[in-house]
């Protein structure tokens, strides 16, 4: 038993040694919180003195923006079982049909969500705000571009430097590995997306859990955020 919990230990100190950013999977939510208040304050700094490095194969932004994770959330992870406030309730829009409650919440928050049976051809629900949702053939980007997992990516409206359709390259060890993808397309924007961030679509999944930020993060990945980040506006 003993050998057991120091083999776990050594295998988390090597983890960390590897990817020094996977510490934060293990923030309670109010020190990832100060953290990621800390990290963004250091990049709005380096934006004023960083300097854009042009090359040949595009525009190169050194480590100025953060990444983060959203995905499409489905209705068959949100169970009593797994913690979740799963009492069948309907909303606008949703023709009298009843889905677990925090899987709308969900939806809300993410934008989209897959359902478990198809209503009319469609498989998911979307948030069309002012407390409607409406169904939907799939997630679909701010122009209605077809969202694609590991490669589509959305922005702020108050990006200074990257714009909508821009095909970008991300080198970062955290991206890289968690996502399989160093190619990306922005086809997408959101209101509470910060102006340094790149918001990485994941694709479809359950929820990690149903506590804290655990409900907002896919189970197939434990990246949240990546701070050391290069990212190339390819021409």
């Amino acid at each position: 038993m003993l050998l057991h919990v120091l083999l776990l230990a050594a295998s988390g100190i090597y983890a960390f040694a590897d990817n020094p950013e996977i510490a934060m999977d293990q923030m309670t939510d109010d020190e990832l919180r100060a953290f990621r208040q800390q990290k963004v304050a250091e990049l709005k700094e380096r934006t004023r003195h960083a300097r854009l490095e042009k090359t040949p194969g595009g525009a190169v932004y050194p480590h100025i923006f953060f990444c983060t994770i959203y995905y499409t959330p489905k209705e068959s992870g949100f169970t009593a079982e797994r913690g979740f406030d799963a009492r069948p309730i309907t909303a606008p829009g949703l023709q009298g049909r009843k889905y677990p409650r925090d899987f709308l919440l969900a939806v809300k928050k993410e934008g989209f969500g897959r359902i478990n049976e198809a209503v009319a051809g469609r498989n998911y629900i979307r948030w069309m705000g002012d407390h409607r949702y409406a169904f939907a053939d799939a997630p679909v980007g701010r122009r209605g571009e077809m969202l694609v997992p590991r490669r589509s990516c959305a922005i702020s409206s108050r990006n200074k430097f990257l714009h909508q359709h821009a095909r970008l390259k991300i080198k970062s060890q955290t991206v890289n590995e968690e996502t399989g993808s160093d190619e990306w397309f922005v086809c997408d924007t959101g209101a509470g997306v910060h102006p340094l961030q790149i918001d990485l679509y994941w694709g479809e999944d359950e929820p990690r859990g149903a506590i804290g930020r655990q409900r907002a993060r896919p189970r197939g990945t434990w990246m949240e955020y990546a701070f050391d980040v290069e990212v190339t506006a390819k021409r």
